[in-house]
C-alpha cells in the first residue's frame, strides 16, 4: 500500500492539474446524468394525450415558471438532506422539507404545449451533450498531462537510482532486467495503473451521479439492484488475483528474454565462430514457449471478464424489467413510464462504468507487479553516500595513503587484506600481479566505485569519504582497458571527461596531447564527426587515444591507466604508449599493468598477490627482492624474445 501512496505523492506534485481534472470529471458526470433523465418528459409529456388545456405556449412563460420552482427548491433544500435516505424513501418527509418539486415540474410540463416541450427537450439534449463532451475532452487532456508528467518523474527516478548506485550494485543486476524495469514496467504502471486510476475515478463519479438520480426516481427498486451487483464484484476479485499471479511470472520471463537477447547479440561473433546459432535458438525458443504458456493463462482469465459482466448486465436488466414494469402497470401515477424508462437507462448506464471499474481492478492487479519491481529499485539505498557536510578539495598536494584497507565484493570473500600504501604527488606508481590479485579493485576503491569494508583511504590526509564523489572523481582522469565511447561527436566524447566547461581549444589540445588529432583531422567533419555505437568505426588504437584525450581534457592532477594497452597490437600499443607518456608529464600516475614493458621506468612498482602487497620498489630492486615479480618478468620477456 505504501508503494501505491508513493505514486500518489509524485502525482500530487501537480496538484493544480489534479484539481482541474477532478472538477472537469465531476461536471462531466453531472451532464451525463441529466442527459439520461431528459427522456422522462419525452414519454410522459410529449407523446401522450394531454388531459388539460396548455396554458404555457411560449419560452418566456415557461422559463419564468421554471425559475420560480427552482428558486423555491434551493431555498428549502440542504446538501445534508439530499444524502439522507429518508429524503429519498419517504415522499411525505421530502414534501415537508422542499415541497412537491417533482409534482410541480410535472404540472409545468403538463400545462405546456407539447410542441414547445419537444423543442425545449431537443435543445436541452443538444446543450447537455455538447457540454458533457466538452468537459470529457478537457478531463482527458488534463489527466493525460498529469499522467505523462508523473510517469516521466517515475522513469527519471528509476534511471537516477541505477546510475547513482555503486558499481557492485549494478554488477549484480542483469542489464536486460534493468531495461525492462525502466521502460516496460514503468509503461505498465502508466497504462494500467495511472490510466485505470483516472478512468476509475471518472467511473465512480458517474456511478454516484447515476445512483443519486435513480434513487430519487425509485429508491426501493434501486436498492434491490444494489444487492445484485456485489456478486459480480466478488467474482471479479477472485479473477484479479489469478491475473496478478500470471502477470508477475510474465514480467519475470520478459526480463530473462531481454537479458538473453542482449547477451547473444553482444557476443554474436562468439556465437558464430563456434557455430552456436542453433544452440542459442533452442534456448530462446524454450524461453518463448514458457512466456507463451504464462501469457495464455493470463489471457484466459482476462477473457472471463466480458462473459461475466454481460451475464450480470442481462440478469440485472431482467430484474429491473420485471419489478419496475410491474410497478408501472400497478400504479402508473406513482411510477410513470417515462420515469421507468429513465430509471432503466440509468441502471444500464451504471453497469458500463462498473464494468470499466472491474477491468481497471484487474489492470491494477497486473500493474502492482510492475509497481513492486520498480519500487524495489526506488527503495534501494545508495551503498555509497556523500557526506552531509563535505570538504571541498581543489587539487592534489601531497600524497594518497591506503591505511589498513580491507575490502571484499562479498562478505565471505576478501579481495584486499589489510593493505597499506603511500603514493606521493608526482610519482608514477604501477600495480602488477596475477589476475585476481586486486589491482583494478584498488583503483576502484580510490575513486569510490566501491567503499572499503575496513580501514581508510586518505587524500592529503583527508578521508575520501569526507568529499563528495563528484569532487573526488574530478581529481582523476581514468583510461580503462576497454575503450568505451558513446554514439556522439568526437568533441562531445572528449568533453565527456570533465564536468567543467571546456572550450573547443581545450578539446583540440587534449586530442593533440593524446595524438588523436592525427586521425580526427582525416574525418570529413573533424571534431563534429559522429561515432558509431561503441566507436565501432574506429580502430582499437584510435579509440584508446580518444579515451586518453577524454581523461586529460579536464586537466586532472592524477591519471589512472587500467591496462590501457593490453588489448592492442604492437603498432597501436606503441602509438598509445607515446600518447600516455605525453599525457602523464608533470602528473601523478597510477598504472594497472599487464605488460611489464610499459612500467619498467615507474618510480614505484607495487606487486600484489591475493590482495596483499608482496613487493614494492623499482624494477631493478624487485628483480632481486621479489620472487613473484621476477617470475612475471621472466615469463613475459622470455616469451617476447622467442
Amino acid at each position: 500500500m505504501n508503494r501505491v501512496l508513493n505514486i500518489y505523492k509524485m502525482m500530487l506534485k501537480y496538484y493544480k492539474l489534479m484539481a482541474a481534472g477532478l472538477v472537469t470529471m465531476f461536471v462531466f458526470a453531472i451532464f451525463s446524468g441529466f442527459s439520461l433523465t431528459i427522456v422522462v418528459p419525452l414519454f410522459d409529456n410529449i407523446f401522450t394525450v394531454k388531459t388539460v388545456e396548455p396554458v404555457i405556449v411560449n419560452y418566456e412563460q415557461f422559463s419564468a415558471s421554471l425559475a420560480k420552482i427552482l428558486s423555491e427548491f434551493w431555498q428549502n433544500v440542504s446538501i445534508g438532506q439530499i444524502f439522507d435516505y429518508d429524503f429519498f424513501a419517504d415522499k411525505v418527509y421530502r414534501k415537508e422539507l422542499i415541497g412537491d418539486i417533482g409534482g410541480q415540474l410535472s404540472t409545468l410540463l403538463d400545462t405546456t404545449a407539447s410542441r414547445l416541450v419537444l423543442y425545449l427537450v431537443s435543445f436541452a439534449t443538444i446543450f447537455l451533450m455538447f457540454f458533457k463532451n466538452v468537459f470529457y475532452f478537457l478531463n482527458k487532456i488534463i489527466f493525460s498531462e498529469l499522467r505523462g508528467r508523473t510517469i516521466m518523474d517515475i522513469r527519471n527516478r528509476v534511471f537516477k537510482k541505477y546510475i547513482f548506485h555503486s558499481v557492485s550494485f549494478l554488477a549484480k543486476r542483469d542489464v536486460g532486467d534493468s531495461q525492462v524495469r525502466i521502460f516496460s514496467d514503468v509503461q505498465i504502471i502508466s497504462d494500467m495503473f495511472i490510466i485505470s486510476l483516472f478512468n476509475s475515478m471518472r467511473d465512480v463519479t458517474l456511478v454516484f451521479i447515476y445512483s443519486v438520480l435513480a434513487m430519487m426516481m425509485n429508491p426501493k427498486l434501486f436498492l434491490i439492484v444494489v444487492f445484485v451487483l456485489p456478486l459480480f464484484t466478488i467474482v471479479i476479485g477472485l479473477i484479479g488475483n489469478k491475473i496478478k499471479k500470471y502477470a508477475k511470472r510474465i514480467q519475470k520471463q520478459v526480463s530473462t528474454m531481454f537479458g538473453t537477447i542482449q547477451e547473444v547479440l553482444y557476443n554474436i561473433k562468439i556465437v558464430k565462430v563456434f557455430s552456436k546459432e542453433q544452440h542459442e535458438m533452442a534456448k530462446f525458443e524454450e524461453l518463448s514457449n514458457r512466456y507463451f504458456k504464462f501469457w495464455r493463462k493470463s489471457v484466459l482469465y482476462n477473457a472471463t471478464n466480458v462473459p461475466i459482466s454481460e451475464m450480470n448486465s442481462v440478469l440485472t436488466g431482467v430484474l429491473v424489467l420485471i419489478l419496475g414494469g410491474g410497478m408501472v402497470l400497478d400504479n402508473p401515477e406513482e411510477f410513470s413510464f417515462g420515469s421507468f424508462f429513465a430509471f432503466l437507462m440509468l441502471v444500464f448506464s451504471i453497469l458500463h462504468p462498473l464494468k470499466s471499474i472491474s477491468k481497471a481492478f484487474n489492470n491494477i492487479k497486473k500493474a502492482m507487479v510492475s509497481l513492486d519491481r520498480v519500487s524495489e529499485i526506488l527503495e534501494q539505498e545508495e551503498e555509497i553516500q556523500d557526506p552531509a557536510n563535505p570538504v571541498k578539495k581543489e587539487n592534489f598536494e601531497k600524497e594518497i595513503e591506503f591505511k589498513n584497507v580491507v575490502f571484499g565484493y562479498d562478505k565471505d570473500k576478501t579481495v584486499i587484506k589489510g593493505l597499506n600504501l603511500q603514493i606521493k604527488k608526482g610519482e608514477q606508481v604501477a600495480f602488477v600481479g596475477n589476475s585476481g590479485s586486486g589491482k583494478t579493485t584498488l583503483t576502484g576503491l580510490l575513486v569510490r566505485l566501491f567503499d572499503v569494508n575496513e580501514g581508510e583511504i586518505l587524500f592529503d590526509g583527508l578521508n575520501i569519504k569526507e568529499m563528495t564523489q563528484q569532487n573526488l572523481r574530478s581529481l582523476f582522469g581514468t583510461v580503462t582497458q576497454e575503450s568505451m565511447l558513446f554514439s556522439d561527436t568526437v568533441a562531445n566524447n572528449i568533453a565527456y571527461g570533465t564536468n567543467k566547461k571546456v572550450t573547443e581549444q581545450d578539446i583540440v589540445k587534449a586530442a593533440e596531447i593524446a595524438y588523436a588529432d592525427e586521425f580526427i583531422e582525416s574525418f570529413p567533419d573533424r571534431y563534429n564527426h559522429i561515432l558509431e555505437a561503441r566507436g565501432s568505426n574506429l580502430s582499437g588504437g584510435q579509440k584508446q587515444r580518444l579515451c586518453i584525450a577524454r581523461a586529460i581534457v579536464g586537466n586532472p592532477p592524477i591519471l589512472i591507466f587500467d591496462e590501457a594497452t593490453s588489448a592492442l597490437d604492437t603498432v597501436s600499443e606503441d602509438r598509445v604508449q607515446k600518447a600516455i607518456d605525453k599525457a602523464t608529464a608533470n602528473r601523478t600516475v597510477i598504472v594497472v599493468a599487464h605488460r611489464l614493458s610499459t612500467i619498467l621506468s615507474s618510480d614505484k612498482i607495487v606487486v600484489l598477490d591475493q590482495g596483499e602487497i608482496v613487493g614494492i620498489g623499482k624494477n631493478e630492486e624487485l628483480l632481486g627482492s621479489c620472487p613473484q615479480y621476477k617470475k612475471l618478468y621472466d615469463l613475459q620477456f622470455k616469451r617476447d624474445n622467442i
